[in-house]
C-alpha cells in the first residue's frame, strides 16, 4: 500500500513537473513570435490546404519557400481572374509567413483593387450584383489588412495601406477613418524618421475633411508651416488659407497671405487650382471670393500673352 502511495505521488509531481513546463514553453514560444525570433504555428486547416508534401516542408523550416511557391501560384489564380482561389492562396500565405508585409500588402491589393475592379466593369452581371461584389472585395480587402496589422501592430506599411484604402474616392472614403489609421502609422515606432513630416501632412489633408476637427486639422497644418519651409506645398497652404477663414481667426493672429503665398499670380494660380478639387471635401471657405478679388487685381495667370 505504501508503494502505491509513493507511486501516486511521483506521478503527481512529474504531472505537475509536465505542466508547468508546458506552461513555461508556451510562455517562451509567444515571446520568440513577438520578437520574431521564429514563425507562429500554422493555423488549423493550413496543413490540409497545403497537402501532405507542402505540409511536411513547411514543418520541417522551409515555410518561406513554399510561402513563395503558393505566391507564384496565386499570380496565376490572378490571371485567370479566379478571385476566390487567390483569396485562399494568400491566407495560406500569411499563415506561413505572417510577419512579411508583402504578402499582406499585395493580397489585399488584389482583393480591393484588382476583383473589386472586376466585378465593377463586369457587364455579365446586373448593375446590382456589380455593386454588390465591388463593395464585398473591397471590404475584403481591408479586412485582410486589418488581420495584417493585428498581427504586425507596429508594421507602419500595413497602417499606412489602411489609411489610403479608406482615403481613397473610388472605394469607400472614409475621412474619420482613414485619419486613425494615418495616426496609427505615425505612432508605429518602426516609421523612418524621413517619412514622418510627409506622412503627418497626409495626416493633416484628411484631418481637413473631418467634421469638428478644424481647430485640430488648423494646429498641425499651422505646425507644419512653420516647421519648414518644404512644408509650403500649394495645398497644405491653401487649406491653412481656408481654415483660417473656416474658424474666423482674428486678423492678429492669422498668417498673412504674403506669409502663405510667394506673390498674388501664384496666390491666384494655386487658389484656382484648389477651388477645382472641391468635390474632395477640403475646406473652401473664402476661396471664390478671394479668387474674384485676385482676377480684378493680377487678372488671369493662365492667361497667353497678346502680340
Amino acid at each position: 500500500m505504501r508503494i502505491l502511495f509513493q507511486i501516486v505521488v511521483i506521478i503527481c509531481i512529474l504531472l505537475g513537473f509536465g505542466a508547468a513546463k508546458l506552461r513555461f514553453e508556451d510562455r517562451l514560444s509567444q515571446d520568440m513570435v513577438a520578437q520574431r525570433l521564429i514563425q507562429p504555428p500554422l493555423k488549423e486547416g493550413t496543413s490540409l490546404r497545403l497537402g501532405q508534401t507542402g505540409a511536411a516542408v513547411a514543418l520541417g523550416g522551409l515555410r518561406s519557400l513554399v510561402a513563395s511557391i503558393w505566391n507564384l501560384r496565386a499570380f496565376v489564380h490572378f490571371e485567370n481572374l479566379d478571385w476566390l482561389k487567390l483569396e485562399q492562396s494568400y491566407e495560406v500565405i500569411t499563415t506561413l509567413q505572417p510577419q512579411t508585409t508583402h504578402y499582406w500588402d499585395t493580397g489585399a491589393w488584389h482583393l480591393h483593387t484588382n476583383a473589386s475592379v472586376y466585378y465593377k466593369e463586369n457587364k455579365d452581371l446586373s448593375p446590382i450584383r456589380r455593386s454588390a461584389m465591388q463593395l464585398a472585395y473591397i471590404r475584403k480587402g481591408a479586412a485582410f489588412l486589418t488581420e495584417g496589422v493585428r498581427q504586425n501592430p507596429d508594421d507602419w506599411r500595413l497602417h499606412l495601406a489602411l489609411a489610403r484604402l479608406w482615403n481613397d474616392r473610388h472605394k469607400l472614403p472614409d475621412p474619420a477613418r482613414a485619419l486613425g489609421h494615418y495616426e496609427d502609422t505615425l505612432a508605429c515606432k518602426s516609421l523612418p524618421d524621413y517619412r514622418r513630416s510627409q506622412l503627418r501632412r497626409f495626416a493633416f489633408y484628411v484631418m481637413t475633411q473631418v467634421q469638428g476637427r478644424e481647430p485640430d486639422a488648423y494646429a498641425l497644418g499651422l505646425a507644419l508651416f512653420k516647421e519648414s519651409p518644404q512644408n509650403h506645398t500649394p495645398n497644405l497652404v491653401c487649406c491653412l488659407f481656408a481654415l483660417q477663414n473656416a474658424l474666423e481667426v482674428p486678423e492678429a493672429e492669422r498668417l498673412a497671405d504674403a506669409q502663405l503665398f510667394p506673390n498674388k499670380k501664384t496666390q491666384l494660380l494655386w487658389l484656382k487650382n484648389f477651388w477645382s478639387r472641391r468635390n474632395q471635401d477640403y475646406p473652401m471657405d473664402g476661396v471664390r471670393r478671394k479668387i474674384n478679388e485676385l482676377e480684378q487685381e493680377v487678372g488671369d495667370p493662365r492667361a497667353k500673352p497678346q502680340n
